[in-house]
Parts: C-alpha cells; structure tokens; sequence
C-alpha cells in the first residue's frame, strides 16, 4: 500500500509539474505575441512619419529595443526585432494582365540615431533620389514617368518605340527617352524628351509600367542609387522565456498611388 500510494504521489505530481510547464509556455506564447504584435504596430507608425522607402530594423542594441520590451519587468528573458523593407537597388516583380505597378523613384533613407534604427519623428526625412535605372520585362508594357516641379505642377514623358526592349537612362537600357506632356493641359509636346533630364528637372519622380500584354508579365528593375518598392515588407519577432512568435506583413504600395494609373498615355 505504501509503494502503490508513493507511485501515485509521484506520478500526480509529475503531471502537475508538466502541466505548469505546458501553462507557462501558453502564457510566455502570448506574451510574445502580443510584443512581437506590438512592435509591428509601431513600425507602422514610424514609417508613416515618412515618406516612401523608408527601411528600419530594430535589435536589442538600440534603445527602442527597451522601450519595446514589454515584459522587461519579468525574470524571463526577452527578446525582439523588427526589420522593414521598403528599398533596394534592385527588385524583380510580376504585373498581371490589364494591371499596373508603380514604383517611386526616391527613397527615404531616414536619420539614423542609434546603431541600426532611425528617428521615429516626422520631418527627419532623408530623401535620395533615384537618377539612373533600367527595366527589362517579358512582355508588352506601357511605361510613363511623372513628377512635379517646384510650382507644383505635375509633368510626364510616355513610352515609345518596341515595348519588348528594355527602358532606362542607363548604357543597357535600349529606349532612354520618351514624348513629353503637362499633365494639366491636353497638349502632347511634339519633341522627345530624356529621361535623365526629365529626372533632374522633377521631384516626386513615379514609374508606371501597365501590362498591356495577354498573359502576366514579369520585370526587373535596377538602379544603382536605390528606389521604394512597390511592395514593402515587416518581419517582427519577440521571443519570451522558450516561446517564440513571428509576424510577417506585406503592403502593396501600388494600390494607395491607383489614381495615377490613369496618367498612363500614348502618343
């Protein structure tokens, strides 16, 4: 009776053991969720005190990195990170048929305060503008790039000659200029116009490729100073005590510029 009672003592406290366990690592789970969710929601609102491009990572050698840490009262240990991408030098895509994809031809490089992340705050903008780029593609596309000048009116060059040949103001780009119009008025100027003086003499630069092709079309884009994507990126990640939690989240930045699909023309 003794041996059969220690035996049940010993297996209900082994139970009660491992279901503290299985308890504190749900709690640690959630915990880990809710900072790694945290840490999202406040990469979101950095990037939107900034224009478009703007990239940020945040490791625990920042001092973000603390005032992120939710659980930095507790005992267990804790960790973070956050990485946004929103620009690079290079970026391959596919644009389905009768769709379009806009891609601004700046970025916004930030301020960089500590060893990895950048100034949270508004007007703490970096902005780099992109002068040379090259697109290939597989398919028919029209291209139209427009931009503003310092009065605020917005101008344009349209695409012109083989759509199947590659476009730039690059030496491997086939097509570097293109016919020029004002967007305020209905007049096609009749001259041709390059693209690198028309990148020099705007702001807001903004690529608009449109599959006017039957079948999907794939790109690639490069530049050698940088651009914003048209698809941005935030992986988070909070790890508390052994549980760990990851966020991934992706933004078509093309849908929120739709208006200027509509600023595609012919000559």
């Amino acid at each position: 009776m003794t041996a059969f009672l220690t035996i049940l003592s010993a297996g209900m406290l082994n139970l009660f053991v491992v279901e503290n366990g299985m308890n504190h690592f749900l709690s640690d789970g959630v915990s880990a969720y809710m900072s790694a969710e945290w840490v999202l929601e406040y990469t979101l609102l950095k990037s939107s005190n900034h224009r478009e491009g703007f990239s940020d990572s945040i490791t625990d050698s920042d001092l973000e990195y603390h005032l992120l840490d939710t659980d930095a009262s507790t005992a267990k240990k804790t960790t973070i990170s956050s990485v946004l991408r929103a620009s690079d030098t290079s970026y391959a895509g596919t644009i389905a048929q009768g769709s379009f994809e806009i891609i601004p031809l700046f970025y916004d490089m930030g301020v960089r305060i500590q060893s990895s992340a950048k100034n949270p705050n508004k007007n703490t903008s970096d902005i780099v503008k992109t002068n040379t780029f090259v697109v290939t593609q597989d398919g028919d596309v029209n291209w139209n790039i427009i931009g503003n000048d310092s009065s605020g009116k917005t101008y344009g060059i349209a695409g012109t000659g083989s759509l199947m040949r590659s476009f730039g103001n690059t030496p491997s780009a086939n097509i570097q200029q293109g016919f020029e119009k004002r967007m305020d008025t209905d007049i096609m100027t009749a001259g041709m116009k390059n693209i690198t003086a028309f990148l020099n003499s705007y702001e807001n630069n903004y690529l608009i490729l449109s599959n006017t092709s039957a079948n999907p079309t794939e790109y690639r884009i490069s530049s050698p100073n940088g651009f914003a994507l048209p698809l941005r990126s935030i992986a988070t990640s909070s790890t508390v005590g052994k549980s760990k939690q990851n966020i991934d989240f992706t933004e078509n930045r093309s849908r929120l510029f739709d208006m200027l699909k509509y600023s595609v023309f012919s000559k």
